[in-house]
């Protein structure tokens, strides 16, 4: 974009880069250039059990800190949904670190309460996991999107929650919808962000509970222990 376009798009809409806070529509490019895809695989500490027996890979495409961290919640958060298609890349990037070479995958998102949608206007992570569904396929990726969750009780807001809150908070919250999965593609669970790994894992006991269980969890970005630095996913496994 040129540089009187953003100008314009600054003077008139406010837009400014969620990284740096320069003028853009989205990220700038340097901004843009420092989340490039680094897939890792990203295990939760502690990890709930249900990810461990057998093992489901939790993958995640870069670290919820700095830059990314600013994306996520400007999308999520903040309504800037020109932000979807660089985080498309990143979970399509995960997406494929966990696909078997010519096998069929089912991408399945968490479910969205109705309270987010409402205060989003959409169900985000659905969205973004199509978005994926789309470049991956442009690729050759045997690929497609199945809302295969739902909600079968309320729960109460994540945010703030420990994990063992979260586990609790969501522990039977989810079930498979009728006449969903019904062919024999691999299945990968979809999210944003990995935390405590709580919702993911409801996820996968859902799924497992009628013989589709995932073979793994692909994330935009994993959100690193208080303890320990921003410098890349491995720093928590």
């Amino acid at each position: 974009m040129g540089k009187l376009a953003v100008s314009a798009a600054d003077l008139i809409l406010g837009a400014r880069c969620p990284g740096c806070e320069c003028p853009a529509l989205g990220l700038c490019r340097s901004c843009g250039a420092s989340i490039r895809p680094d897939p890792r695989v990203a295990w939760p500490k502690p990890t709930p059990p249900v990810l461990r027996r057998p093992d489901v890979l939790p993958v995640a495409a870069g670290v919820n800190a700095g830059v990314l961290r600013a994306a996520l919640i400007a999308w999520k958060e903040q309504g800037r949904f020109g932000l979807a298609a660089p985080l498309a890349h990143l979970l399509a990037a995960s997406v494929v670190e966990l696909s078997p070479v010519g096998s069929p995958i089912v991408l399945v998102p968490v479910p969205t309460s109705r309270r987010s949608k409402r205060a989003r206007g959409s169900d985000v992570v659905d969205e973004l996991a199509r978005d994926s569904a789309r470049l991956l396929g442009r690729i050759g990726v045997d690929v497609r999107v199945e809302q295969a969750l739902t909600y079968s009780r309320a729960t109460a807001d994540q945010s703030g929650l420990d994990s063992s809150a979260r586990a609790v908070n969501v522990r039977g919250a989810f079930r498979v919808r009728r006449g969903t999965l019904r062919t024999a593609a691999r299945v990968i669970v979809i999210d944003d962000i990995l935390t405590t790994g709580a919702t993911v894992g409801e996820a996968v006991r859902a799924l497992t509970a009628i013989d589709k269980r995932p073979i793994g969890v692909a994330v935009v970005a994993a959100t690193p222990l208080k303890s320990e630095d921003h410098q890349g996913v491995s720093r928590f496994l």
